[in-house]
């Protein structure tokens, strides 16, 4: 069954908080997480005197029937300290359901369709990117978002990242998961070598203070936009984030100015431990051969082999995580 869902929240860390819920979202039972939209800033709805809103919207396929899905995404958002106050009020996250493939209802507990979804700027405008000709009372998304009570609401397209995943990783190991020693690689190849460039050339990399001066001559890479996680690095040829909300809003940013860019994270260890919640992707190349390599690549359970390829005596591997195969459509 497909069901369609609007997120919204106007506390705290706002994008972050969203992609969280769509990540836990992605994880329930018999639930598979098919697309998201891209994020939109918004006004308050109701009460005028709370914080602007982030908005999306989500489509999921689900076993679970639509009580069940129901309790799970209320679930969700006390985790994610949703308390009501208010109606209409401040939240830290919204999860609201707005319609689900073949069910009607109108109980006191689940009301489908959502009553308001035809009025509401920050529900259509999300529900049109993933799926414009879904039909409301008779008419598609599309049509409705054509609506001048819906073109004079206050929304506009938010600098945020709307990927539950938006990072990929790139490591090169051994047959121990190992990536370094002594703060420098296990091995140096060619071709290996030739597969990095290929792959983050003219992409965003991220990388820690040790990988940064790891570098030849400690300088950044030439045709990628250069990002280190750092509390205490200064210097003015490479972009500094302090923590990770800095890094969120930072790729936000980078997106709105070009979105087909890749997020890539080259390492050292701790940087790609931090990470590897919120990747999507893997790629390794895998060394025949132990090294007693002192720094090792995180544990990826989640993550499952999508291709291989043999080269050179080298093996390239590319590792998808189970359940990130949802879409989000690009403005």
């Amino acid at each position: 069954m497909k069901i369609y869902l609007s997120l919204g929240a106007n506390l705290g860390n706002r994008g972050e908080t969203l992609r969280e819920a769509l990540r836990q979202i992605a994880c329930l039972p018999q639930t598979a997480l098919k697309a998201v939209a891209p994020f939109y800033e918004t006004a308050p709805w109701g009460n005028q005197e709370q914080p602007a809103f982030i908005n999306t919207a989500a489509m999921v396929e689900t076993e679970l029937s639509p009580l069940n899905f129901l309790h799970k995404t209320q679930q969700i958002e006390l985790d994610l300290g949703r308390v009501r106050h208010e109606h209409w009020g401040a939240r830290t996250i919204d999860i609201d359901f707005l319609w689900a493939e073949g069910v009607a209802s109108d109980t006191e507990e689940l009301k489908l369709p959502h009553p308001y979804l035809t009025e509401r700027a920050f529900v259509l405008l999300p529900l049109r990117d993933i799926a414009p000709d879904l039909l409301l009372q008779g008419r598609a998304v599309a049509d409705w978002c054509r609506e001048e009570k819906i073109q004079q609401q206050e929304i506009h397209p938010a600098a945020e990242l709307c990927e539950p995943y938006p990072l990929s990783m790139i490591a090169c190991v051994d047959e121990q998961m190992g990536i370094g020693r002594q703060g420098k690689l296990l091995v140096h190849h060619a071709e290996d070598m030739q597969h990095f460039r290929q792959e983050t050339l003219g992409q965003v990399v991220i990388m820690g203070r040790k990988t940064l001066e790891s570098l030849p001559d400690g300088k950044p890479l030439r045709g990628r936009v250069n990002i280190v996680l750092s509390r205490s690095l200064v210097r003015d040829d490479v972009l500094i984030c302090r923590n990770l909300a800095e890094l969120w809003a930072l790729l936000g940013r980078l997106q709105v100015e070009q979105p087909r860019r890749k997020f890539i994270c080259i390492g050292g260890g701790e940087i790609y431990s931090l990470l590897l919640p919120y990747a999507k992707e893997i790629m390794l190349t895998k060394v025949t051969g132990k090294f007693a390599a002192d720094t090792f690549f995180p544990a990826h359970e989640e993550f499952f082999e999508a291709a291989r390829e043999a080269r050179s005596g080298l093996s390239f591997v590319r590792l998808w995580r189970a359940g990130a195969d949802y879409f989000s459509p690009r403005r």
